[in-house]
């Protein structure tokens, strides 16, 4: 697993946030929180990428590439823990992102 930092800018004060500390920070957060995430995250897909299919389609459609990569098991399962209610609309894939391979 890459930890590379991303960098955020909050009040013109830069910021390097890894993915390990994003998820110490999102799972820290009670339900209420994580959806205000989730609708931030949808926003800032809207304002900085309108073209995006909406709510960053296409980079959902990457991440699954990304997830049927050998070593990327235990990522997969994580994916399909989040979409987990998603089940009860579509069609199953029990390997999720990695059905087929």
């Amino acid at each position: 697993m890459e930890n590379s930092p991303v960098e955020v800018t909050v009040s013109d004060f830069a910021v390097e946030i890894t993915p390990e500390i994003l998820a110490k920070a999102f799972w820290g957060m009670d339900t209420q929180q994580q959806a205000d995430f989730f609708e931030s995250l949808a926003n800032h897909i809207e304002a900085s990428s309108p073209h995006a299919y909406g709510f960053g389609e296409m980079q959902w459609c990457f991440l699954q590439d990304e997830l049927r990569r050998p070593g990327r098991e235990q990522a997969n399962k994580m994916h399909m823990a989040l979409s987990a209610f998603a089940f009860d609309f579509w069609p199953q894939k029990l390997d999720g992102a990695r059905t087929g391979l």
